[in-house]
């Protein structure tokens, strides 16, 4: 077996980097919005999600919202919880995950969160698998790798919210 360091995608740096150049991006784009919401899907997302409202907010004055979107899964039927109501009728939205590998979880929040009547929804993530099964346009991604179903890709966030991307 290969040692855990020799499948390093990304450090905690690089990410950082990328979340950086994402949130500048968003913030070019969005440049005439007074307000966009930001969705987060579970802990990752969220963490994500965070990081990019921080530097948004250093830069810019737009007003960001943050909410975080659960997704409950069972054998036959998936649901999403949010924490908090939301109102996102003609306002922005952007959808935060950490890595899209076939597109399933984004499409199932992006099919809830439209009958919410947003203006546009973005979506964001660290790591794009491009092999997409499900009609999902990424829109601000740290890194894309074509990559074999075979293999894994690892998300993995220490006690101190550092996080490193494997390929295993």
């Amino acid at each position: 077996m290969k040692n855990i360091e020799e499948n390093i995608i990304l450090t905690n740096l690089d990410i950082e980097k990328k979340i950086e150049r994402i949130s500048l991006q968003i913030l070019e784009s969005n440049s005439d919005e007074k307000k966009i919401i930001f969705f987060g899907i579970s802990d990752n997302g969220i963490l994500i999600a965070k990081k990019i409202i921080n530097i948004i907010n250093k830069n810019s004055n737009l007003d960001v919202e943050l909410f975080k979107a659960s997704i409950k899964k069972s054998e036959k039927v998936s649901s999403i919880k949010y924490d908090k109501p939301f109102d996102i009728n003609n306002i922005p939205i952007l959808i935060v995950d950490d890595i899209s590998q076939s597109g399933k979880t984004l499409q199932f929040v992006i099919s809830d969160l439209f009958k919410f009547n947003p203006r546009k929804i973005q979506t964001i993530v660290i790591v794009n698998r491009d092999q997409t099964l499900f009609p999902v346009k990424i829109d601000y991604s740290g890194i894309s790798l074509s990559t074999s179903v075979n293999e894994h890709v690892s998300f993995i966030k220490d006690k101190n919210d550092k996080v490193t991307i494997y390929l295993n």
